[in-house]
């Protein structure tokens, strides 16, 4: 476990960072990743620098990720955490300590290059062909859906472990929209594929949480009034019958997983 420091990160940050991680790890499972390094950065601002450099290198056109407290890949050959101190101390304790567990878990399910790279499968690609899917878009909606599916296994693997309470604050502190979501929802809702482009970006929290509501430990409508209450209640309640429906199929494998979504997603929105 490798740390590297951007900006202003004070030892205190970094102490907490490396003691949650170290003592998640021998909780996740019999195989562990040989080598995982967490990048560490001040400002919300160094994040995005850094990112941006990242994927003008390996040649990355997704996005969205920049946005996030923490986020993870293996776009260099081994599992990689990019963290941001500044959101992440906005959480409360047992919120920071839910969200650097599950940025663990994903080094441990999601630690190697293949799951960062999906085909989209012939299907898919008629299915968006008909809608007439820029490919742009459908590549955006096959990230959005597979982001989704990795948050939901590393639920699913958490509360295996009996990470119970602190994954609930964490996706309690996902609920709460900002005048950015309202914004795209008001920019997005009269174009279709910009509709589709925002419905599917808002799944990842969906099925992140479902997990902790078949759990009994929190309401996924509740969670979803909350995060999307600036939406019409049909839309609303349209995306979370879709998310439930996803759920329901999902196995163990997630690659397999990724396509059952990304076609569900084609379908229903």
């Amino acid at each position: 476990l490798g740390f590297h420091c951007y900006g202003q990160i004070t030892q205190d940050e970094l102490k907490e960072i490396r003691n949650t991680l170290e003592d998640c790890y021998p909780h996740l499972g019999s195989w562990l990743p040989k080598r995982v390094e967490a990048h560490l950065f001040d400002t919300p601002a160094r994040l995005a620098t850094f990112m941006e450099s990242e994927k003008a290198e390996l040649g990355i056109k997704t996005t969205g990720d920049e946005a996030f407290i923490c986020s993870h890949d293996a776009w260099r050959g081994f599992p990689r955490l990019l963290i941001c101190t500044e959101r992440l101390s906005a959480l409360s304790p047992l919120a920071r300590l839910g969200t650097l567990r599950h940025e663990a878990a994903h080094t441990v399910l999601h630690g190697a290059l293949a799951y960062y790279v999906f085909r989209i499968p012939a299907d898919c690609l008629e299915l968006a062909r008909a809608k007439g899917m820029e490919q742009a878009v459908l590549q955006q909606v096959l990230y959005y859906c597979a982001i989704a599916v990795k948050d939901f296994e590393v639920t699913r693997l958490l509360l295996r472990q009996d990470y119970r309470e602190c994954q609930v604050a964490s996706a309690q502190a996902l609920s709460l929209p900002g005048e950015d979501d309202k914004l795209a929802w008001l920019l997005a809702k009269y174009n279709r594929q910009a509709r589709l482009l925002f419905f599917a970006g808002q799944l990842k929290t969906l099925l992140l949480s479902w997990p902790l509501e078949a759990a009994g430990l929190l309401s996924l409508e509740k969670l979803a009034d909350s995060i999307l209450g600036y939406i019409e209640l049909a839309e609303r309640k349209a995306l979370l019958d879709l998310a439930v429906d996803i759920t329901g199929q999902l196995g163990e494998d997630t690659h397999d997983n990724v396509r059952l979504t990304l076609r569900q997603v084609l379908l229903e929105l």
